[in-house]
């Protein structure tokens, strides 16, 4: 395997700039997500790592190489597409080898390859099919199958769970993730679902109109986020961020609502609490928030309730299902150390 070295990197159609000096580095055998809104460049990154779209400037180099100018075909990655791309008049088995019959590999080494790949993916009892006879799982390990018997350096994979359902999304999470750890592959994963860039990757690049906002392990973005647009695209539901007043450990919002901050910070500020990060409490306790229920979606385990305080929208997540009804009076009082504050500007975190 391979490392992946991205610096600087732009991307211009005509006037239009995709991708403004985007820096990173992939260590060897590891995984990582990029993410973003629809339009903020992943793709494009991605298709620029693959070879598939040219370099405006900056440079992508792989395993200490600049591929800058180098053919697709002589990068060594294998991409795995969000709609499979499998030859439907092949079967299984010739689809999975493919790339090495063009590459004029021995038939043995195929046979080979495709047999420990299928054994791998489950795949065995199918080699023999077309993918029309195939689930969507099914024909997405095919197309993961076929970029495993390449061996090659680097895996890309754009939205490969975008066309599945639910329920196979997270059985594919998984799957992935466990075909990475036995492989020792390094793995660039393009998606709009930052569920699966949590529970799937090693480090998270968030991306937006171009540029690079964030670096980092899942955790520590979304306990720590450079700035209030990670704070509101990293968690589901999102975090709730509230144009308020800091000063002297407080922050004030609405007409005359303040509630305790672990920060010292002093003047106009965006609040940022996380909806777990509220506690239901009984009725006027100190530096809780009064306020009204106005839509209680529960999840089996919890509910989330959409609030509402004077002109000001929340959304809170509690545990073992309270019974909150709509219309109720609620007192909700946020935990200040995980509340977060951010320059109403530049929207960066205020520590």
């Amino acid at each position: 395997m391979a490392d992946v070295s991205i610096t600087a990197l732009d991307k211009t159609y005509g006037t239009f700039d995709v991708l403004h000096g985007v820096s990173f580095d992939v260590a060897d055998g590891e995984f990582i997500a990029l993410v973003g809104p629809s339009g903020c460049g992943k793709s494009t990154l991605l298709r620029m790592i693959a070879g598939l779209e040219d370099i405006t400037g900056g440079s992508i180099a792989i395993g200490g190489r600049v591929m800058n100018d180098v053919a697709p075909k002589e990068r060594d990655i294998a991409m795995v597409f969000q709609n499979y791309a499998l030859y439907p008049h092949m079967t299984v088995a010739q689809n999975m080898g493919f790339s090495l019959r063009l590459h004029g590999a021995p038939k043995a080494k195929i046979a080979e390859r495709v047999a420990k790949a299928a054994d791998v993916l489950g795949l065995i009892d199918y080699l023999d099919r077309m993918p029309g006879q195939l689930s969507g799982g099914q024909r997405q390990r095919v197309a993961m199958g076929r970029a495993i018997v390449r061996q090659p350096q680097v895996f890309l994979f754009d939205e490969p769970l975008s066309n599945l359902d639910a329920a196979l999304r997270v059985q594919m999470r998984a799957e992935i993730r466990n075909l990475h750890d036995r492989l020792g592959s390094t793995s660039i994963f393009v998606t709009h679902d930052q569920i699966e860039a949590m529970t799937m990757a090693d480090r998270i690049a968030v991306l937006r109109d171009g540029c690079l906002e964030q670096v980092g392990r899942p955790l520590d973005i979304y306990d720590y986020p450079a700035n209030a647009f990670v704070a509101g695209f990293i968690g589901s539901p999102a975090m709730n961020i509230v144009p308020a007043h800091a000063a002297e450990h407080h922050v004030t919002f609405g007409s005359d609502v303040r509630v305790p901050v672990n920060n010292s910070y002093t003047g106009p500020v965006q609040w940022g609490i996380r909806p777990e990060h509220f506690e239901l409490v009984p009725a006027e306790t100190p530096d809780a928030i009064a306020a009204v229920a106005q839509r209680v979606e529960s999840t089996g385990s919890d509910e989330f309730v959409m609030t509402a305080v004077g002109d000001v929208r929340f959304d809170a997540q509690l545990a073992n299902r309270p019974g909150v009804k709509q219309g109720d009076q609620i007192w909700l009082r946020p935990d200040p150390a995980k509340s977060h504050l951010f320059d109403v500007q530049s929207g960066v975190r205020l520590t």
